[in-house]
């Protein structure tokens, strides 16, 4: 998509719709949702993006960044999570809490188990799949904005989450969650700081009133 202001704010609401499902990470960013997220482009801010995409990602070019999105569908976070969830659902709640208690404490393996044993009946079927599809929203914007895809690549890739997503989840409440909870997931620690930094994010999207969540409707029709 462009990355201009004349182009972000004559985005249809579907694509729109689409960028809100990378709200959270947006916003951690700094970017705001009055002018949909919109990127300045100057070469300063093209540097910084790009030396975050290759430090936290591992991007660097079209290739690698295409690499990382087929990854975050089908061998995201949701996987682990989905595989532990279902372990612990062949065992009694008291063979749960024994199993458990049988882990190393603080452990990765420990704090995984435990974040899914504590939001298991919380979330939906699609579990935290919301968290990898944010972030996969998140590289497809970053991916245009780089050149690394063209703006309709990068349209067409986003619908394909976001018609998932939002057969996947009811309202951008339990989306929000399902991030959060993800997001936990992949910390590997249970502070609370950390949990209350994200929950924080979450309550300030649901309640700014230009937030996309609260401007688009979650079962708004997506055709691209």
């Amino acid at each position: 998509m462009k990355n201009n202001s004349d182009q972000a704010n004559h985005l249809k609401p579907a694509d729109l719709w689409c960028l809100a499902l990378g709200a959270i990470l947006f916003e951690l960013d700094d970017l705001v949702p009055e002018n949909n997220y919109d990127i300045e482009n100057n070469e300063e801010i093209r540097s910084k993006h790009r030396h975050s995409l290759q430090t936290d990602w591992g991007i660097d070019s079209r290739e690698t960044l295409l690499k990382a999105l087929d990854s975050l569908v089908a061998d995201g976070h949701n996987r682990s999570f989905s595989e532990i969830r279902f372990f612990l659902s062949t065992l009694s709640g008291t063979d749960q809490i024994a199993y458990l208690h049988s882990l190393p404490k603080n452990s990765k393996s420990y704090i995984q188990y435990q974040t899914v044993h504590v939001y298991n009946h919380k979330l939906p079927g699609a579990g935290i799949a919301a968290w990898d599809w944010g972030r996969y929203i998140y590289l497809c914007k970053k991916g245009a904005f780089l050149g690394y895809l063209t703006d309709d690549e990068a349209r067409n890739l986003m619908y394909r989450v976001a018609r998932m997503a939002q057969q996947a989840y009811s309202d951008w409440l339990e989306y929000g969650i399902s991030y959060l909870v993800g997001r936990q997931f992949w910390l590997n620690q249970l502070s609370s700081d950390k949990v209350d930094e994200l929950i924080g994010s979450v309550q300030s999207i649901l309640l700014n009133e230009n937030s996309l969540w609260c401007r688009l409707d979650w079962n708004l029709k997506l055709e691209s």
